[in-house]
């Protein structure tokens, strides 16, 4: 349920609806078959599952930079999935893992990259943007612009516009990525699922890695990363991660800058309380990287002119400025009463402050294409904003049995209070010719007029329980939640001037179950059954408020973690609802009302294999329908936006362990995004590519013992260089997607 206030006014901005095209996945036998080849072709004499069930807090710090014995971790848990310590293989529902030791083999330099072999994802779709890590999970938005992305089980502070946060990757112990509806647990989120970011944490061993890299587009980058006790007894341990990165982007007359460090301290009070302080700051200075590119001359070629090349910079020098500060602080506390009865508490504070000035194509309401020549009109815009967030998530926790039954009970309760200010000014500015851009300069843009100022405050409660059953082999979760969500917005009409409050609450219930049978020899068969929401601000045309969205999936999977050999096989069928978005009222078009709907359904494959004498293996597909089941814009029976029928992955890495090339580790990838409508409408059609990635590593300390601890290496993604178009959502917004990047690393750790 929900109610809303508005002095005055009627409606909110329309919102993007998600789309998808119904069909039918035959799953053919070949999955079976692919599995039993897989598992087959490798050997026996493999490295045990228990050589990696230590917790990245007590691994050695030869992890972090890949070494000649293992080039892949196994994930074993997730911190987020249940929030608890129970294994991957026993939780009914797809969760990726990617791990530190995965980040190093593959050379990931964002989280956007480092999600990049993952099944059911689509990473890039803005291209290189300096501004977010953009994502899409099962066909619906989980990156920077959504609030769907959190850091150690809180949800990470979302802003107006481009004031969002985005968290330096080696600051990371791994990225999580829940598949499906996690409501229970979360709160207000998407029905295809959530990233949650894992920070780097204290050791109770001194440890420490420095290194400088120096990569494309003349970027040079130097980082440290140093852990251990403070004392002899290891009560108290600290961790300091940092770096600074300086160069240039592969958009033209684009610089960027980055200061990031995160220091964290850990005071294990007594045998059962620990008190972890983690705390970051991240200064973010250059340009834009962001683009609003034309279809026509990006996407489709111009007669006699054909395509823009990728990298050019259509907007002005003088007025390209992305500067962000990010910083946040807070804590995580334990305690254990006694053997039944444990309490966790995660608590933190975070805020951004951005300034944004930029050109882009395609002024509003004029002419959003170019013409026969190339010749663009453009606008200016000069932005800032601030956003404030306080999270706070605590559960009590109860671990019994009942006769032969054994229980795991949570109970929680988390807060969430943001508040944000975003206010931009803009104009029109000279045109531009996409072939031969000549900038103007900034000395003849005209005075700019306000076209945003919002001030927003919002708080989220939620209550929540979850209880996992054990019996025998039998594993059964059950959860349930109950949200109250209030959003206040005060709005600035830029022609008039009049300040308008909205204010709008929702309550809502949301739950999930899930059935797993685990099998002595690691085969668990599973089914679940999730929901989520989403609220919408604004009211239709008799007053009333909107209703929040609502998504549901089921899904049936298989997971097998074999006894012989360390790997995880993940394989889901789902399929997954999200109804009253909002659509065009057919009554009165000014307003809008909530009879939208869209389903996906899919089956996703992910494996991730460690092999003795140094092979490894990541890789997986997705096949995915969609389809816009019920609106009024004229899109009902349309693929949703942006997800492709058919992805893949793989990645080999494989490290010499005798001989004259021991201590050499070699790694390539391929990952393969089919074609994809890049809107609703289904005019764009995106056509599909192939992305090659390598690796090549050395560990020097193989020449002599004084360099034990140090190793080069060098990586590349998109090595072939392929030009795409990532996006296209609009005649005057398309975009390209990242090209070659190539990073040369020297290490030393301690």
């Amino acid at each position: 349920m929900s109610a809303s206030h508005v002095v005055p006014g009627n409606q909110s901005p329309p919102l993007q609806p998600a789309g998808i095209k119904k069909g039918r996945i035959i799953i053919a036998m070949h999955f079976q078959s692919s599995l039993r080849l897989i598992t087959r072709g490798l050997t026996l004499a493999l490295v045990p599952a228990s050589a990696q069930d230590a917790p990245p807090a007590t691994r050695p710090f030869a992890d972090l930079v890949v070494d000649a014995e293992r080039t892949l971790i196994v994930p074993k848990t997730s911190a987020a999935a249940t929030k608890t310590d129970t294994p991957l293989l026993e939780t009914p529902q797809s969760v990726s893992v990617v791990t530190r030791a995965e980040i190093e083999a593959r050379g990931a330099q964002s989280v956007a990259q480092a999600l990049g072999y993952t099944p059911g994802l689509v990473i890039g779709q803005g291209g290189e943007d300096s501004r977010v890590d953009e994502v899409l999970i099962r066909g619906f938005d989980a990156g920077g612009f959504s609030n769907n992305v959190y850091l150690d089980g809180l949800r990470v502070p979302a802003g107006g516009q481009w004031t969002r946060t985005q968290v330096d990757l080696f600051g990371l112990e791994s990225v999580e990525v829940l598949k499906g509806p996690s409501a229970v647990l979360f709160g207000q989120v998407a029905p295809g699922g959530l990233v949650n970011m894992v920070s780097k944490r204290p050791t109770g061993d001194t440890r420490g890695l420095a290194s400088i890299q120096y990569g494309s587009f003349d970027t040079l980058q130097v980082a440290v990363d140093s852990s251990g006790p403070l004392d002899g007894a290891g009560k108290f341990l600290y961790r300091v991660a940092g770096l600074y990165r300086d160069g240039g982007s592969q958009i033209d007359h684009t610089d960027l800058e980055r200061f990031y460090i995160a220091p964290s301290f850990t005071w294990n009070i007594g045998e059962n309380t620990s008190l972890t302080f983690l705390a970051s700051r991240q200064e973010d200075r250059g340009g834009s990287t962001y683009q609003f590119l034309p279809v026509k001359g990006a996407l489709n070629a111009i007669p006699g002119y054909g395509k823009m090349k990728q990298g050019t910079f259509i907007g002005e020098p003088d007025h390209n400025t992305f500067n962000r500060d990010q910083s946040t602080i807070g804590y995580e506390l334990k305690h254990r009463f006694n053997d039944t009865f444990s309490l966790e508490q995660n608590l933190r504070y975070a805020e951004i402050d951005t300034h944004y000035d930029g050109v882009v194509g395609g002024t509003r309401g004029a002419q959003l294409e170019p013409d026969a020549t190339g010749l663009w009109t453009r606008r200016a815009v000069t932005g800032i904003g601030e956003a404030h967030n306080l999270t706070l998530d605590t559960r009590l926790r109860a671990d019994f049995s009942t006769g032969p039954v054994e229980h795991n009970l949570i109970v929680g309760f988390d807060y969430i209070r943001s508040s944000w200010e975003h206010q931009r000014t803009g104009a029109t500015v000279t045109p531009i010719n996409i072939f031969n851009p000549v900038y103007s300069g900034t000395a003849a843009f005209p005075a700019f007029a306000l076209q945003v100022d919002q001030d927003v405050k919002e708080h989220q409660r939620g209550f929540y329980i979850q209880e996992q059953m054990t019996w025998d082999r039998w594993h059964l979760t059950l959860g349930g939640r109950y949200d109250d969500t209030d959003i206040n917005l005060l709005n600035t009409n830029p022609a008039t001037g009049v300040r308008t409050r909205t204010r709008t609450s929702a309550e809502e219930f949301t739950g999930r179950a899930g059935l797993l049978y685990l099998f002595d020899f690691g085969l668990a068969p599973y089914v679940s059954y999730a929901t989520s929401f989403e609220p919408v601000s604004g009211t239709d045309r008799n007053g009333r408020a909107f209703d929040p969205t609502e998504g549901e999936q089921l899904e049936i999977g298989l997971k097998y973690e074999p006894k012989n050999f360390n790997a995880l096989f993940t394989l889901s069928l789902f399929e997954l609802t999200q109804q009253n978005i909002l659509t065009r009222d057919p009554v009165d078009a000014t307003f809008q009302t909530q009879t939208g709907e869209v389903e996906i359904r899919g089956v996703e494959f992910e494996t991730k294999i460690t092999l003795t004498e140094g092979l490894s293996l990541i890789g997986g597909f997705a096949l995915t329908e969609s389809e816009i089941t019920r609106n009024n814009d004229g899109n009902k029976g349309n693929e949703f936006a942006g997800v492709p029928g058919q992805s893949a992955s793989l990645w080999l890495d494989y490290t010499f362990q005798d001989g004259p090339l021991a201590g050499l580790g070699l790694g390539a990838g391929v990952r393969y995004v089919g074609s994809r409508y890049g809107d609703n409408g289904n005019q764009f059609v995106l056509p599909s590519y192939t992305l090659i990635d390598a690796a090549i590593r050395y560990d020097l300390g193989r020449l002599h013992s004084s360099l034990e601890g140090a190793h080069v290496s060098l990586s590349a993604a998109n090595l072939a260089d392929k030009t795409y178009v990532a996006k296209a959502e609009t005649v005057s917004s398309a975009n390209y997607g990242p090209g070659r990047a190539v990073n040369l690393n020297l290490s030393y750790a301690w």
